[in-house]
């Protein structure tokens, strides 16, 4: 069966910041509001397919993990039917899906309750692109290494197998400019919903990472205000790319702070930086934490001819998975700490990133109660994300 969909994939949980994203993105690259998308479980977004808008949300979008057409449907439950039935749709498929002589890969997801293994499904699935296309007239051939397209396999919760184009050609949260990952490092995509999440503007809040390790929420917040493009051959070979994707807001110019009492931390953030191609947007400052204040702040403010009357305290504290089993009275202190640091930003907010109840144990008494506590999973990992005013 024939299908016809953009499907955006993020984390769970992240449907309304994804859907807020989307309409930021369309109304600023195409001058449309995009329809409202069709919510599937925690963390999918899916809309009609339209080739302007799987441009823009694969070349713009930051909180997702995938963009993927999806171009076919089967219910078939075993390989022979799955493969006849594939096969046909794709010989009278008159969509551009490749072109000829294009080396292809396929992976599979979610397949468990499939009646065949993982390498038998890809194979079927493999098979079937490529004897179709030949039906059509087109050569096709395996390239898992280089494929001009990716392909994936998976069960949806109907119970059918759903094929897609992977339009980004391989996970969003991998931008290209990490150099250096340091310890337990934040997924890029995730830092970008942190952002969204705490409703961070560019035009007027300072950013602040207290805790910045590998510079990622710092680096994020400035490709995010400018909405910096991303690289994704495989638009081309479906005929999506356009000659032309600049930023969306190339004129953005935040204010970004990142701190790190570590000099190892804060070098690989500056490699990162340079990576992305924003290393003078950033200001790296050596900190503790526990004893950052807002003079400090202010003054690389007034060096940048800013004022840092209000912010954004934004961090991924540590959340213990070691140290909170040998001694989580230090943890419970570093929390405390990094309270007491916050509880000087008067009028700023600060939002975090968190792993263990030990987090809002310590900060409640020094701060007070989240505005907002969201659950937000980080990799494998239950996380909450946390806003406070201060």
């Amino acid at each position: 069966m024939i299908a016809d969909e953009l499907r955006i994939v993020g984390s769970t949980q992240t449907n309304v910041v994804m859907e807020a994203e989307l309409i930021r993105v369309a109304r600023r690259a195409l001058h449309v509001r995009p329809p409202a998308p069709r919510k599937e479980g925690l963390g999918q977004l899916v809309l009609p397919f339209d080739r302007d808008l799987a441009w823009a949300a694969t070349t713009y979008l930051r909180t997702p993990t995938r963009v993927v057409w999806d171009v076919y449907r089967s219910r078939a439950e075993r390989l022979e039917p799955l493969y006849d039935e594939l096969a046909a749709d794709v010989a009278t498929d008159a969509r551009r899906l490749f072109r000829d002589g294009d080396g292809i890969s396929v992976e599979v997801r979610r397949v468990e309750a499939f009646a065949a293994g993982e390498r038998q499904i890809v194979g079927t699935v493999k098979n079937a692109l490529v004897d179709g296309a030949r039906r059509r007239g087109t050569q096709l051939h395996v390239d898992p290494n280089r494929p001009a397209t990716r392909w994936v396999a998976r069960l949806d919760d109907r119970g059918e197998l759903v094929v897609s184009i992977d339009l980004g050609g391989g996970s969003l949260s991998q931008r290209g400019w990490r150099r250096e990952a340091g310890e337990a490092p934040l997924r890029e995509h995730l830092a970008a919903v942190l952002l969204m999440l705490a409703r961070f503007d560019p035009r007027r809040d300072v950013l602040v990472d207290p805790m910045c390790g590998a510079g990622t929420i710092a680096i994020e917040a400035v490709l995010a205000a400018r909405a910096a493009p991303r690289p994704a051959p495989a638009l081309a070979a479906l005929g999506l790319q356009r000659a032309e994707a600049p930023p969306l807001f190339p004129d953005a110019a935040p204010l970004v702070v990142g701190c790190d009492v570590d000099l190892d931390a804060l070098s690989a953030a500056r490699d990162n930086a340079r990576a992305a191609g924003i290393g003078a947007e950033i200001t790296w400052q050596r900190a503790d934490a526990a004893h950052l204040r807002p003079e400090t702040i202010a003054d690389i403010a007034r060096e940048r001819g800013r004022t840092a009357e209000t912010g954004l305290l934004l961090a991924n504290p540590p959340y213990g998975e070691r140290l909170a089993a040998d001694d989580p009275d230090a943890l419970v202190d570093t929390y405390r700490s990094l309270a007491t640091a916050c509880r000087r930003f008067r009028g700023w907010r600060a939002a975090f990133l968190v792993g263990t109840p030990l987090f809002e144990e310590a900060f409640g008494p020094v701060v007070g109660r989240p505005r907002i506590k969201k659950p937000l999973a980080n990799a494998n990992l239950r996380a909450y994300f946390l806003l406070y005013d201060l």
